[in-house]
């Protein structure tokens, strides 16, 4: 059965997408293929034992698992606007054990979440689907305590690099920037992230571009990472030249010589203490 749509989902709505779809084990796959590169990544941006934690748009919470299983002493929450993603976060943390995590069904424009509560907030691959990213920042800013930080992971498709590349690849990956446009979504939010923190009033703003390659992940989980969204926001002639494209790609696993670089970008900002 079709579940209900999700009204403030912007460019990614999980429930449209449909429980045939795969998309649960696609993000399944694209957080535990990346997740301890994550982690230390997050640790670089200001993450630490013993704060108060936010998981924005948690999805099946495979992250959220990992920071409240790295940091014991932290109170983790997770938040998702689906509510089949959150009540998969919910069931698996209860598998491993993970009985504090503190799960709330929610919209980042109107988070149901008190004011000055977390010390660090964390949106992964959240802020390239929001057609109003700046009303989110005065939200989630909202939710900081004083002294604390927002860190954005993103991305920006103009650094992604196949090598060689397959033949269509650019026109394949601007279709879908231009699909996920049409539904509020921006593909090349990355650049942005620093501008628009400073302008919602965070201090102490850092855009940093952590690139990963194929050599750290491995062709096929690279590919499957980076490519198995885009081939979702695809219909008709589009999709079938989408297809012929990732066909191509997927020979470069096998290739020796082949390589994939993509730049993720990573945004700090703090709230005020003063």
């Amino acid at each position: 059965m079709a579940m209900q749509s999700d009204s403030s989902a912007g460019s990614y709505d999980f429930a449209a997408l449909g429980e045939e779809s795969g998309e649960l084990e696609r993000l399944q796959l694209q957080a535990r293929r990346s997740a301890e590169l994550e982690l230390q990544l997050l640790r670089r941006m200001g993450l630490k034992d013993g704060l108060d934690v936010l998981d924005l748009a948690c999805g099946p919470g495979v992250i959220t698992r990992l920071i409240a299983e790295s940091h014991p002493s932290s109170r983790v929450t997770a938040m998702d606007l689906n509510e089949a993603l959150l009540e998969q976060a919910k069931s698996e943390a209860v598998a491993v054990g993970l009985n504090t995590i503190h799960f709330v069904r929610g919209d980042v424009y109107q988070p149901p979440l008190p004011e000055a509560s977390f010390d660090f907030i964390y949106a992964r691959l959240l802020f390239q689907h929001l057609d109003q990213p700046s009303r989110a920042l005065d939200q989630v800013r909202r939710l900081l305590k004083p002294g604390g930080c927002l860190c954005i992971m993103d991305i920006d498709d103009d650094w992604l690099t196949l090598v060689p590349e397959p033949e269509g690849f650019r026109a394949f990956t601007q279709a879908a920037a231009r699909a996920q446009a049409k539904q509020g979504g921006n593909r090349r939010i990355g650049r942005e992230l620093g501008r628009l923190m400073q302008q919602s009033g965070f201090v102490n703003v850092h855009l940093n571009v952590e690139t990963i390659t194929s050599c750290q992940l491995g062709m096929r989980a690279f590919l499957d990472i980076t490519l198995g969204f885009k081939r979702l926001l695809l219909q008709g002639d589009e999709l079938e030249a989408a297809l012929r494209t990732l066909a191509d790609a997927d020979a470069l696993i096998d290739a020796p010589d082949a390589w994939a670089l993509v730049g993720v970008f990573l945004a700090t900002g703090e709230v005020s203490s003063e």
